[in-house]
């Protein structure tokens, strides 16, 4: 069974409870020199949960800004900012960095500034065989048989769990997804 636990990134953006069993890691993986992608322009959004039982009430607004270096801030009023990296991975399609107070969380980002869509990346949710291809080269680490949380090690580990989720082949029953329009 799969425990549900609160993301600073929702708390700060949208309020989602996400799912464990995502792509984490300590060190960030994107820097300035590999994730400096602009998919979305700086301005003002509407950030929502896409969930069957979500509604208005879950949006948020919020502004977004990106320095010359790619780092994006999300900023919600009187909130601290959220900042994230892109990096091109096809197209439309980002591998995505987002800062939290002790580490990083990764997504799969599709789309441009008139509707970017976040999904989580779930290890549990990649191919089977590319996941164990990633863990045996040292690109991925599990914390335990059932892939609750695997840390991202390498750009590799990221771009390749990026590509399954551009390709359609990561599978999920259920998935924590938000889409960004413009406010």
């Amino acid at each position: 069974m799969r425990s549900r636990m609160k993301i600073k990134i929702c708390v700060a953006i949208v309020g989602a409870l996400l799912l464990a069993g995502c792509l984490v890691s300590e060190n960030p993986i994107l820097t300035e020199s590999n994730g400096s992608a602009t998919p979305i322009a700086p301005g003002a959004y509407v950030m929502c949960p896409l969930e069957e039982n979500s509604d208005e009430d879950d949006c948020a607004a919020f502004v977004i800004e990106h320095d010359a270096g790619g780092l994006y801030s999300f900023i919600k009023e009187d909130e601290e900012p959220t900042q994230m990296r892109f990096r091109r991975i096809g197209h439309r399609g980002f591998a995505v960095q987002v800062s939290e107070d002790d580490g990083y969380l990764y997504y799969y980002g599709a789309g441009n500034s008139n509707r970017f869509r976040l999904i989580m990346m779930m290890c549990s949710d990649l191919p089977e065989q590319m996941r164990r291809r990633l863990i045996a080269r040292g690109d991925l680490e599990a914390e335990d048989d059932d892939f609750e949380t695997c840390a991202v090690k390498t750009l590799k580990g990221l771009t390749n769990a990026a590509w399954a989720y551009h390709r359609g082949k990561a599978v999920s029953e259920e998935n924590v997804a938000l889409e960004f329009t413009p406010a």
